[in-house]
């Protein structure tokens, strides 16, 4: 029989059938309304590879029947486009399969791949890409370290596994990649530093310009051959491309979050003149005013519930009544709070609106935010209104301009909130006012000349 190739379905073609080997699927889940669900990307012998997705009855079905590294006959699918957002393969289509469709094991004679082809890309375009893309990705390095493992205590009260792994690839750029849970403890993290992997399915995050990159639930590590790339020359270029930059001890563009804070510096100055500014960072003493911490319709707005992993808002599946978070491909999460609110400084000179996230937020109010979340309105009322407001800052950040009815209207975006330290901040003042006696000099419009002598007799 002659099957259908991957590459040439479209949503015109029909009454096809598909060789193709089983190369990842995913655990049967459930969905909004109790929906069972599961997908499947599958690669035939011309190492083409499509998504197949099962919803419903089908899922039901088919999930005892389709298993990984098996090949199947398919046929009898709908072709969707492709929802690149959450499928990461080449293909611009995938294909539903529901009850009535036909999946018949065949014989496996070895011409299929036991891999699907990557969509690989280079930590130079993930340092490229726009905020906010929300597309998954592979990326083909190697791996410089492999860090400890640590067990992280989550503020939702379970605690799961984090390692993090630094990564280099050819474009000269460097980027830490964060592990979560069973991929912490894969044997390939045993023997792997300076080999070259492919890490598939990794999401991007951007904290305060650095970026680095996470797994999720679909994530994989696994050394990288000739037989998962496409371009068979792509491997030996970086494995040949590291070893000269070990050899000359070549160094790597950073993305590392603590590389950039450490070269940041911070111009002191007040909320006025901070106010005629429209970029840079800066600190500045001040004292808390106002913490805004309901919307305009009264509710309360001081945090989300975020993924324990991604740190992005989930939602709620109603039908479940569970958590999910849509960027690590609706996997059931539990929830943690974390701090988002504005709030308003002032000083000698005037009045500023600032962003706080996270760690600024706990910082700040002195609690987490899932204790707050636990206070009726007045006990909460009196702990923001009353508590903590008024009290001296030493507040470190950045400027962010948002438009606002055609006027642009600057906020600060705060990376760093520490307690005034009026000790240290009187010390600094002092230090501060010290000038010289040449200054005094020409103050009070004395020559200098002969200044030597005069400041002798004065010192006297």
């Amino acid at each position: 029989m002659e099957y259908f190739p991957i590459k040439n379905i479209t949503t015109y073609t029909s009454n096809w059938i598909i060789k193709a080997r089983v190369v990842y699927r995913t655990p049967i889940r459930q969905l909004k309304g109790d929906t069972p669900f599961f997908y499947a990307d599958i690669v035939d012998k011309h190492g083409d590879s499509i998504r197949i997705k099962f919803w419903g009855k089908a899922a039901t079905k088919w999930d005892e029947h389709v298993e990984k590294g098996k090949v199947y006959a398919f046929s009898k699918g709908i072709v969707d486009l492709s929802n690149k957002k959450y499928n990461n393969t080449d293909h611009n289509y995938e294909i539903r399969l529901n009850a009535e469709s036909t999946i018949e094991p065949v014989e496996d004679d070895g011409d299929i791949t036991t891999e699907r082809y990557h969509k690989i890309l280079s930590l130079r375009d993930v340092n490229s890409m726009p905020i906010g893309a929300g597309t998954n990705f592979d990326v083909l390095c190697i791996i410089r370290q492999v860090g400890e493992l640590i067990k992280v205590n989550t503020k939702a009260g379970y605690e799961t596994s984090r390692r993090n792994l630094t990564i280099v690839d050819s474009s000269g750029y460097e980027m830490e990649v964060s592990l979560w849970g069973e991929l912490t403890t894969i044997p390939i993290l045993d023997d792997v530093e300076g080999k070259a992997v492919i890490i598939s399915n990794l999401t991007m995050k951007e904290w305060q310009g650095a970026r680095n990159c996470n797994t999720i639930s679909s994530s994989d590590i696994k050394l990288a051959t000739q037989e998962s790339l496409r371009d068979k020359e792509r491997l030996s270029q970086l494995e040949e491309w590291y070893a000269s930059a070990k050899d000359k001890n070549d160094l790597f563009k950073t993305m590392k979050p603590q590389t950039q804070a450490s070269t940041q510096t911070y111009e002191v100055t007040d909320i006025a003149s901070l106010m005629n500014k429209s970029k840079g960072n800066f600190t500045i003493t001040a004292k808390l005013r106002k913490i805004y911490w309901k919307n305009k319709d009264g509710a309360r707005r001081l945090s989300y519930q975020s993924c324990p992993v991604c740190i992005k808002k989930v939602l709620m599946d109603e039908g479940s009544n569970k958590f999910k978070c849509i960027s690590c491909g609706d996997a059931v999460v539990t929830p943690v709070n974390r701090y988002f609110f504005h709030c308003a400084f002032i000083d000698h000179s005037g009045k500023l609106s600032a962003q706080i996230n996270s760690d600024i937020g706990e910082k700040m109010l002195g609690k987490p935010a899932s204790f707050l979340e636990e206070l009726d309105d007045e006990q909460l009322k009196d702990y923001v209104d009353v508590k903590s407001i008024y009290k001296d800052y030493k507040v470190s950040g950045y400027l962010k301009g948002n438009m606002y009815n055609g006027e642009t209207r600057y906020q600060l975006n705060i990376t760093k909130l520490e307690p005034l330290d009026y000790v240290m901040e009187a010390e600094l003042l002092l230090d501060s006012m010290q000038i010289t006696y040449d200054s005094v000099l020409n103050f009070l419009g004395i020559s200098s000349e002969g200044s030597k002598e005069k400041k002798a007799k004065l010192e006297e």
